[in-house]
């Protein structure tokens, strides 16, 4: 059904002046509800094309509840690294429950970017450092596809990618660029999470990094298990295998 929709809207744009209404009428739509997770309100920007945030916020407060419980026990003034921010999830939360703290958000999608930096407007938070950037192992530059999910053009895969270029750097890089060691990092990228930890080595040592809640698949658990707990840390499984065969696993040192 929606293929013979894109071509008609297509076909329509190729053909009559009369499809600018329509454009001209979704241009001007773009809800921005009111979503309030354990107590703290949060404006979120939903463009009618992003289904999986309309589903997300709709159980923001159940969908990982041992992410917000960690995020809880922040103390103030402490420096939170959000990897894999998408649209704001986590970094939006922790911004706004208090006590302030400051965070840097990490991704590597553009259009999960241009989202989480719209909720930062609207929400008038201006403690948060954003970085398009895919975190990883070593510097340079590299290809990544992310998902349109739900949207695709006619003669295309129904889940399709999308390739582009982006510069890629190691955590340690990054510190010793900005000069900020975090208190807290989070890790939520798809399977990439063993390759950004062995790009975090100096920080894993240094004695103001307290803890890291990480999502792990069946390949990468054991490898970032052991990084942690080779440097001092220790490790509880906080979340159960879920129908995407990850969990989350909470590091403390």
């Amino acid at each position: 059904m929606f293929k013979v929709i894109n071509w008609l809207f297509s076909k329509l744009t190729e053909t009559t002046d009369l499809s600018l209404y329509l454009y001209k009428s979704f241009s001007r739509v773009l809800p921005a509800p009111t979503v309030v997770v354990r107590g703290v309100p949060i404006k979120i920007v939903v463009p009618l094309h992003q289904t999986p945030v309309a589903m997300s916020i709709r159980s923001w407060n159940t969908r990982e509840p041992e992410t917000l419980d960690w995020i809880d026990s922040f103390e103030p003034g402490c420096l939170f690294f959000d990897i894999g921010c998408s649209f704001g999830n986590e970094t939006l939360y922790a911004a706004l429950r208090p006590p302030r703290k400051k965070i840097v958000a990490f991704d590597l999608d553009l259009q999960a970017g241009f989202m989480l930096a719209y909720n930062l407007a609207i929400n008038n938070i201006t403690w948060v450092e954003q970085y398009l950037l895919a975190v990883s192992s070593h510097s340079g530059f590299t290809q990544v596809a992310p998902h349109t999910v739900y949207t695709s053009v006619c003669n295309r895969p129904k889940y399709d990618r999308v390739p582009y270029n982006i510069w890629q750097m190691s955590l340690d890089e990054f510190a010793d660029l900005t000069d900020q060691i975090p208190d807290y990092v989070k890790i939520d990228t798809d399977g990439a999470e063993e390759c950004i930890v062995k790009g975090m080595s100096r920080i894993l040592l240094d004695r103001k990094f307290k803890s890291a809640l990480i999502e792990v698949n069946p390949r990468t658990r054991d490898s970032v298990v052991g990084s942690f707990c080779d440097v001092g840390f220790s490790f509880r499984q906080v979340s159960d295998w879920n129908e995407f065969n990850t969990c989350n696993i909470v590091f403390h040192r």
